[in-house]
């Protein structure tokens, strides 16, 4: 095609439909996101019975949150923004007592691509559109007029979402309204609108030679591999979101599919999705929380998603198709390459490369925030960073595929389908065709389709396929099966061992240790989190004596949710059944086993308690030093976590001055808030205390009774005297009746109680002159009623008698 005349000048009024360009594709971006927003809110309509709202969140005061409703005008505009690379945000300033002022910020980046993708098509139409009502008269000019497309579509894009921004009005907080204009969507609308519009404008010269022409091919190679398999993974992907969050779901795919199909894409060429987290406090470091977690490949990278690993297998089949159905592309397209032209090699693997930049940024998923330096945080859920790099790799491995198995598989093609796709011909017969290798049209003479102004095309002739050329494709078909075969085999021998290793082994595991009385195992399996002086009752001596332990279990549903589960099972105990739920974790996860650890079970408590103090006791046959008693309490005792089962508490042979009715108490399966079961042991004196503590009774009166004072120190019985009195002799008259019984005051120990009160008669000598005169000393003698009153305790194995005169 002649170029345009030298003379011709560029005319400024042909900006104007270029300008206008930019209006219509903003216009049309911005009504198709109000239509998704206004499928998202049906569907979230639907799911929560026609109610609209939000639902609450801990972080905003309630009644805050917008009606989605209310604010569809501007978020239909902060979509737009985000389709070019906009990153909604916000800034908030609050008071916080002795801190003073705040200062905080939010983001949020996420691409909605189907927006993406149509702003791209819209522009392209139009710059054909344009192109073809009034070409541009220079190279200049049309470079002049896409700019002018892209300064429009920009302007539109950023301006009316920064004056457009969502405001939330929350009382003692200073919210700046939130927007996702950033000098990224500025730079990417700009971008987007200028050579969108340029390929459109371009595309009506005919087919481009040299290094446009390499690039466009490339294009179009890439679009049809991403194109194959996005094909078939967006349905899907919306299809399971729909079955597992039901249909109504499905209204807000426009907003996520393509991305989506995007992370899929990447599972299905052996690129894992990585979510990583990074959470921390100031107020308190138990809260503080970071980390990164894989999802490895198509077997495992769904299951984080709760998606069978088995269908991962499936996306890598689908890549693989992808790639034949790419490499005969390239193949019809760009014809027999020469193997010795190291250019040839770069062209498609390049082209990969640089798709796989794109597709790792695009899909990627990012949220932070930050209040000053009381609390940070980020999250992110992305394909890894090495994705391009692996599709370099498959980019070859087309390239290989369009050289030695695409024109075996092209002859395959219709032969419309492959002259559409053909755009060469041949320069001239070859004048021995009998020579020529059927299926193999490379021995022909090509142009060089990249050339500059290369007119000459070649068509691979479609001949018919030689017996050798037969076996050869049946060959390769076979490897290919045989691969195919392989890689589901492998998916499905993966999964079975996943299968056995998933998270219901080690939640059947703990319950077959409780069965069996295994409180160690139970304990490693599922830690309960308690202080070490609070595990008492978690041994398996005392666990492996408890009776009516748990006699049977079920599963009865596991579910995973990324790199958690939730498992419901079914006990059976002592007749009764309960379900409960146990939660697990993936650590450090492996490509045959995800190593789910239980997270602290659910954990009953028994109160253990007596009226008296109480230093040891046997609970199921072993004995425990819990100090029981004590203080002013009447009856004190201890909670400790205790496994599922009955157990029997009594005093042991060591507490040989007391004793207590033995007692039981029966642990259930703990499904929610229940008061915990309790034994307590009513402690009573045994026979060698009460001997005892008389004995020491008995043993002190007889002690007061060789005294010779009136009064003997600490003694219950005695006469008052005057100093005209001498010779003091007691003896007992009448011994009292006693009894032992618990202190009401102090639980920690016995009184000694007098019944019937004891009868003590002094003798002695007596001045009947009272110091008028000479003495005169005669015998006197006097006889009073006494109780004794002492208090007994036990201590270290001895019991220790106390007296008091009163």
């Amino acid at each position: 095609m002649p170029g345009p005349a030298k003379s011709q000048r560029f005319d400024a009024s042909s900006l104007i439909p270029s300008a206008l360009l930019g209006v219509i594709a903003y216009v049309t971006l911005y009504v198709v996101a109000c239509a998704f927003l206004v499928l998202a809110i049906v569907g979230l309509a639907i799911s929560q019975g026609g109610n609209t709202n939000v639902p609450a969140s801990s972080m905003l005061p309630q009644g805050s949150t917008p009606s989605p409703w209310s604010i569809m005008v501007q978020l239909a505009a902060q979509l737009v923004v985000m389709s070019q690379l906009g990153a909604l945000g916000t800034t908030i300033d609050v008071t916080v007592p002795f801190l003073g002022n705040v200062h905080g910020t939010a983001g949020l980046f996420a691409t909605p691509l189907l927006l993406t993708a149509l702003s791209i098509a819209v522009l392209f139409v139009g710059g054909r559109f344009v192109a073809k009502r009034k070409p541009a008269p220079t190279t200049a000019g049309m470079w002049l007029e896409s700019a002018a497309t892209g300064l429009v579509f920009t302007l539109l894009v950023n301006v009316i979402g920064a004056i457009t921004g969502i405001s939330f009005p929350i009382p003692q907080l200073k919210v700046a309204p939130l927007v996702a204009v950033t000098i990224g969507s500025v730079l990417a609308a700009f971008v987007v609108g200028t050579f969108a519009s340029l390929a459109g404008r371009t595309w009506h010269q005919g087919r481009p030679s040299g290094v446009r022409a390499i690039i466009r091919d490339a294009g179009a190679a890439i679009g049809v591999h991403f194109g194959v398999f996005l094909v078939v993974a967006v349905p899907v992907a919306v299809t399971a979101m729909g079955i597992k969050f039901g249909w109504q779901a499905t209204f807000s795919a426009p907003l996520w599919a393509l991305t989506a199909g995007f992370f899929l894409l990447g599972l299905g060429h052996l690129s894992p999705i990585i979510r990583t987290w990074n959470f921390s406090t100031s107020a308190s470091s138990s809260v503080n929380s970071s980390g990164s977690e894989t999802g490895f490949g198509p077997g495992t990278g769904l299951t984080q998603f709760d998606i069978p690993g088995w269908a991962g297998w499936l996306l890598l089949l689908l890549a693989l198709v992808a790639l034949v159905a790419t490499s005969i592309f390239w193949y019809l397209r760009r014809g027999p390459a020469d193997t010795k032209k190291v250019t040839d090699w770069v062209v498609l693997p390049g082209a990969f490369l640089a798709a796989g930049t794109l597709l790792t940024w695009l899909s990627s998923l990012t949220g932070s925030f930050e209040a000053g330096t009381l609390v940070t945080g980020t999250g992110s859920v992305a394909l890894a960073g090495w994705t391009a790099f692996v599709m370099l790799l498959w980019g070859a491995a087309t390239e290989a595929s369009a050289r030695f198995l695409a024109p075996i598989l092209s002859n395959y093609i219709p032969a419309r389908a492959a002259e559409r796709l053909r755009t060469r011909r041949p320069v001239q017969d070859d004048p021995n065709p009998q020579q020529s290798q059927p299926g193999h049209p490379g021995t022909a003479s090509y142009a060089d389709p990249y050339a500059q102004n290369s007119h000459t095309t070649a068509v691979a002739p479609r001949e018919r396929i030689s017996p050798g050329a037969k076996r050869k494709l049946g060959l390769v078909l076979g490897g290919i099966g045989l691969v195919v075969v392989l890689l589901v085999a492998g998916a499905i021998t993966v999964n079975v061992i996943k299968d056995g290793n998933g998270p219901d082994k080690p939640v059947k595991d703990y319950l077959q240790a409780l069965q069996n009385g295994e409180a160690s195992k139970a304990i490693a399996l599922s830690d309960p989190n308690v202080a070490n002086d609070q595990r008492a009752l978690l041994t398996d001596e005392v666990y492996s004596k408890a009776g009516k332990r748990i006699d049977g279990f079920d599963i009865v549903s596991t579910q995973t949710s990324g790199d958690g589960a939730k498992v419901v099972a079914e006990l059976r105990q002592d007749g009764r059944k309960q379900q409960t739920t146990y939660t697990l974790r993936k650590s450090n996860p492996e490509l045959l086993d995800d190593h789910w650890k239980m997270d602290a079970a659910p954990i009953g408590q028994l109160t253990i308690s007596a009226d008296s103090m109480v230093q040891t006791v046997l609970v199921n046959g072993h004995e425990l030093n819990l100090g029981l008693g004590g203080g002013t309490s009447s009856s004190t005792g201890v909670h400790l976590p205790a496994l599922p089962g009955e157990y029997t508490v009594q005093l042991p042979a060591s507490e040989k001055y007391l004793t207590a009715a033995k007692s039981t108490a029966l642990v259930t399966v703990v499904e929610g808030a229940q008061a915990p079961p309790g034994v307590q042991l009513k402690v009573e004196a045994s026979d060698a205390l009460k001997t005892e503590a008389l004995a020491q009774v008995n043993a002190h009166i007889t002690e007061c009774l060789k005294s010779t004072d009136a009064e003997p120190a600490n003694c219950p019985f005695s006469i008052y005297a005057s100093s005209y009195a001498r010779n003091f002799h007691w003896s007992l008259t009448t011994k009292p009746t006693l009894s032992l019984t618990k202190n009401l005051f102090d639980a920690s120990g016995w009184s000694i109680q007098t019944d019937n009160a004891g009868k003590a008669t002094v003798s002695y000598e007596k001045d009947s002159s009272y110091g008028f005169g000479a003495p005169d000393w005669k015998p006197a003698t006097e006889t009073s009623s006494f109780y004794v009153n002492a208090s007994v305790t036990i201590k270290d194995g001895k019991v220790q008698t106390t007296f008091s005169k009163y």
